[in-house]
């Protein structure tokens, strides 16, 4: 399967507006199971209760029904379990859990988005990408600042962004590089999937991708780019501000 990522990547490197067909069919029991290593395995429990050793104990078998419910159609997306955690000023950061199942599967469509998108990604994108970290940022900003020319130095935060993500305009930024309905409507799915409150209740939301999903970093970077990225760059580099 790494093999089917490289070329993934490559033919999104050379054709920078080719949409690709015939995900879906990549997620077979050989990805699936290759994935699993990658797997955080001492992550907390979804509404299902099932750990991951225990998901583990009958991996084969698991994954051959989640692979038969996507061949048939008949794949649902669980409940994600809400988890608050601690903020600075005293706020809490909501967390959305998901099951194990629901986890590997968005680990193996993170792969392949991941393998068309980072060729597409500016280099100035630093989160949540393979290989860059914050600490990347900080050193290019400085080397920037010290040596580099510039007129303003611009500095914004999202709030809330994971949960105020537009599902209808990530949808439409997918589709100009993913021709696949299938693969389409599973990621819909898990933008859609219900989110189990402390007090037991099930909110349907309507925009947002859970923080603490495993796809969330993905989208969330895909939303960016078309949003902000590549509006930026057209405004301030070759629009004249840096």
């Amino acid at each position: 399967m790494q093999t089917d990522l490289l070329g993934i990547a490559n033919r999104a490197n050379s054709e920078r507006k080719h949409r690709f067909r015939n995900l879906y069919g990549m997620l077979n029991e050989a990805f699936l199971t290759d994935c699993w290593k990658d797997i955080n395995k001492n992550a907390a429990k979804g509404v299902d209760g099932v750990s991951a050793n225990e998901y583990a104990s009958s991996l084969s078998q698991n994954i051959h029904e989640v692979v038969e419910q996507l061949k048939g159609k008949r794949y649902r997306a669980k409940h994600v379990r809400r988890h608050n955690i601690p903020k600075d000023g005293n706020k809490l950061r909501p967390l959305g859990i998901p099951v194990v199942e629901d986890k590997l599967l968005q680990l193996a469509v993170a792969k392949i988005l991941e393998a068309i998108y980072e060729q597409d990604f500016l280099p100035c994108s630093f989160g949540y990408r393979p290989g860059v970290s914050a600490h990347d940022a900080v050193d290019s900003i400085q080397a920037k600042l010290q040596f580099g020319k510039y007129n303003y130095i611009v500095e914004a935060d999202i709030k809330g962004y994971f949960d105020n993500i537009d599902h209808e305009w990530l949808m439409k930024m997918l589709a100009l590089r993913i021709d696949d309905k299938p693969f389409l409507q599973l990621i819909r799915k898990w933008l859609k999937a219900g989110v189990l409150e402390l007090n037991g209740e099930v909110l349907d939301p309507n925009s947002g991708s859970p923080q603490g999903g495993v796809i969330s970093p993905i989208l969330a970077n895909i939303y960016l780019h078309y949003a902000l990225d590549l509006w930026f760059e057209k405004v301030s580099v070759h629009g004249g501000i840096l």
